[in-house]
């Protein structure tokens, strides 16, 4: 019998799957019935990641589960997912890309004014002229990197950039005085680069005709070295071995092991912060140079982060904080009586969408998706896709992208219908759409 037969329908888009002696707490899932079921009850959310939310919901600590409706199979525990916790830090809640998440920059162009390829072409040269593309690329050059002592323990209140514009203008670090890896500290120079992967830069038009940008990068290799130090050395902590001895990782907040986690955890998210909103000045200033017109940062936001909230720890893995109007901790901001935008990419060929919390979001732990959800693994989409195919599609679209050919693993077919999972956060009432954007130029760190 599958998994998916114990689950208790809560409401409308919201299932609970009962905890077991195993598990210390229940698992709330929100996604539509095609969505955790498939069209005619085949597909769906993968059979193996109930074992992942079975493992996110016995970790010590562990008091609530959330998976958001573009879930699917990660390393640990499920991609879209949110864990709250007392006492206890869960690096595998968090993964490598510490920090990891998005930028919108808002413009004055329309549609129009962006119509002509040429000058799209131009504008995404310009872009990587400024910023570093591609695994292990340097970024924003040595006047930024100066500062990197204050960067990664300040943030953006480091580069002077306030609330208004960052879902958190700097994440505490209790202990200014943590040793931070030089292994990471080698990789300061990756600050203003974009990375590979699914990290991208696109240009966007609104339902409106209305001209955006979206950001996607993280931490990069100052995160991800942080991150592989813990995974290796909690496993030994723990007496952990074998191929997914990172999956079971955990500390006590209040252990020595668990202090320098949470401190230089909190400095890598202070380096995703900084690169994103130091890459977003950067691609502003591009599409300034080339089409004229006045471009800013409209908003940043993580969807792979551990922080305190409401007295507990809160663990987001692809996931993304989504606070309604009138949450305290937006009290003071220009976002109070709104709530903050949710930055939800979608793909390159199928579009991307700002959303706003709804006040049934306290269900989801302040939770909605990260993105539409991967359908097709990396392997999978190479091995059965058409590239030929694949480029026709993105030529038809009008799609200007910085590569030869369009990325096989970023393509659309890779993940899940977008509508459908922008469907099932407001079915469920934990956020509504405020635009939908669709993409005429993309950067990929492929090539």
């Amino acid at each position: 019998m599958s998994w998916k037969q114990t689950l208790q329908k809560e409401g409308p888009g919201h299932w609970v799957l009962p905890k077991t002696k195993q598990m210390r707490c229940d698992a709330h899932l929100f996604l539509s019935d095609i969505l955790l079921f498939g069209e005619d009850g085949g597909g769906g959310v993968e059979e193996d990641v109930f074992a992942q939310v079975v493992n996110a919901c016995s970790f010590p600590g562990a008091t609530r589960v959330v998976l958001t409706p573009d879930c699917h199979v990660g390393y640990g525990v499920p991609i879209g997912t949110a864990i709250e916790t007392e006492g206890t830090l869960l690096p595998t809640a968090a993964g490598y890309d510490i920090g990891c998440g998005m930028v919108q920059l808002s413009t004055s162009l329309t549609a129009q004014d962006v119509a002509d390829k040429h000058k799209r072409r131009m504008w995404i040269d310009e872009v990587v002229r400024r910023i570093g593309v591609g695994i292990g690329q340097p970024g924003a050059g040595k006047g930024v990197v100066k500062k990197m002592h204050d960067i990664v323990r300040h943030g953006a209140k480091a580069l002077g950039r306030g609330h208004d514009v960052t879902e958190r203008a700097c994440v505490p670090v209790e202990d200014e005085n943590v040793d931070i890896p030089e292994v990471a500290w080698g990789k300061r120079a990756q600050l203003g680069s974009l990375g590979g992967g699914n990290h991208f830069c696109e240009m966007q038009v609104d339902q409106h005709g209305k001209v955006w940008v979206m950001l996607h990068t993280g931490s990069r290799g100052f995160g991800w070295n942080i991150a592989k130090k813990f995974f290796v050395e909690g496993a030994v902590r723990l007496g952990l071995t074998g191929g997914k001895s990172e999956d079971k990782i955990w500390f006590d907040a209040d252990s020595a092991m668990g202090r320098a986690y949470w401190n230089l955890h909190n400095m890598a998210a202070n380096f995703a912060i900084a690169n994103r909103l130091l890459i977003g000045e950067a691609v502003c200033e591009a599409l300034e140079h080339v089409f004229g017109g006045e471009a800013k940062v409209y908003y940043e936001i993580s969807h792979n982060l551990i922080q305190r909230e409401g007295g507990r720890f809160v663990a987001r893995k692809g996931a993304t904080r989504a606070f309604p109007k009138h949450h305290p901790a937006l009290e003071g901001t220009v976002w109070e009586a709104s709530g903050h935008p949710i930055l939800i990419p979608g793909s390159m060929e199928t579009g991307s969408a700002i959303l706003f919390a709804d006040d049934a979001a306290k269900d989801s732990l302040y939770s909605v998706n990260h993105g539409a959800g991967r359908r097709l693994s990396r392997t999978q989409a190479k091995r059965h896709l058409d590239q030929k195919q694949t480029d026709l599609r993105m030529a038809k679209l009008g799609v200007v992208l910085n590569t030869a050919h369009t990325p096989l693993d970023e393509s659309g077919p890779c993940y899940k219908d977008l509508e459908q999972v922008l469907g099932a956060v407001e079915l469920a009432g934990l956020a509504h759409v405020d635009r939908r954007l669709a993409p005429v130029a993309c950067i990929k760190g492929n090539d």
